[in-house]
């Protein structure tokens, strides 16, 4: 107990907010924005296993010491977030902190997720609330060792990596600050296009801190190639080219594979032409 307690007040102060935001989540025009929101930010794929239920977790992501799985995000109040008040799913979405004061794993792309507004914040966690089926799939034990799996050194993660944040726009385009928003926020494309650092960080999260942003990263054994706008990256690809791409996962001359097969299937097919093209 005097060790946890020495812990515990050397732990640094876990960044969480409140809002008065009141949510009305039986609302259908809230609902259905929101069912739209966790498309643009592909909650499906990470959260949902081949043949499972839908957002009910158990995905095995592998890291160097052992797997952990993705948690069930259904409305389930034993096994998923059926007790989350909305500052609850707030604080778990763009802060990585869940109730109690449980540090999430950064494989929660958390970091990104930051820049999403608190509006588009209530319309999901109505769309999750009351249009996600609730399913009661137990959360599977991460597979990491002693010491690995403990959370609380996740706050000093949090801290060195995690710096608080707002979303900036590079210019005064609505397009392009709509396309920046979407691919530095819920898309989250950095966290597979973007090298990580000795910390499993992100090197960098956005192109205004570095051109190391998006330049491509080895994920899960395949290669996020570059997509910035050089020769090695989109640089010989036309805007009908790249709005094919992430409508139907092909062109003419590539196709999708990998994780981003995935991100087409669940998250950029159902986008609107507007964001798709943005």
């Amino acid at each position: 107990m005097a060790i946890a307690f020495i812990i515990g007040q050397l732990l640094p102060n876990i960044r969480i907010s409140s809002s008065d935001i009141k949510v009305n989540i039986t609302d259908p025009a809230l609902i259905k924005q929101g069912e739209y929101i966790a498309r643009t930010a592909d909650c499906v794929a990470c959260h949902t296993t081949l043949d499972g239920e839908t957002y009910a977790g158990g995905l095995p992501m592998l890291t160097p010491l052992g797997a952990i799985y993705s948690t069930n995000i259904t409305p389930d109040k034993e096994a998923g977030i059926g007790n989350y008040s909305f500052d609850d799913f707030k604080n778990a979405v763009k802060h990585g902190v869940a109730p109690g004061n449980k540090a999430l794993y950064p494989a929660m792309p958390y970091p990104s997720y930051q820049l999403m507004s608190d509006e588009d914040m209530a319309a999901m966690y109505a769309f999750f609330m009351s249009d996600v089926k609730a399913v009661n799939q137990p959360n599977v034990e991460s597979e990491l060792p002693p010491v690995a799996n403990w959370r609380w050194p996740l706050a000093y993660w949090q801290v060195l990596f995690d710096r608080k944040r707002d979303f900036i726009p590079e210019t005064d385009d609505a397009v392009l600050t709509r396309g920046q928003y979407l691919i530095e926020g819920p898309g989250h494309c950095g966290s597979c296009h973007t090298e990580r650092g000795i910390g499993f960080q992100e090197v960098t999260l956005s192109n205004a801190d570095s051109a190391e942003y998006l330049s491509g990263a080895v994920i899960d054994g395949w290669r996020a190639k570059s997509i910035r706008g050089e020769q090695r990256g989109l640089g010989t690809w036309t805007i009908a080219e790249l709005n094919d791409f992430f409508k139907t996962g092909r062109t003419d001359t590539t196709a999708a594979f990998g994780a981003m097969a995935e991100v087409v299937e669940h998250s950029t097919q159902y986008m609107t032409d507007y964001d798709i093209n943005a």
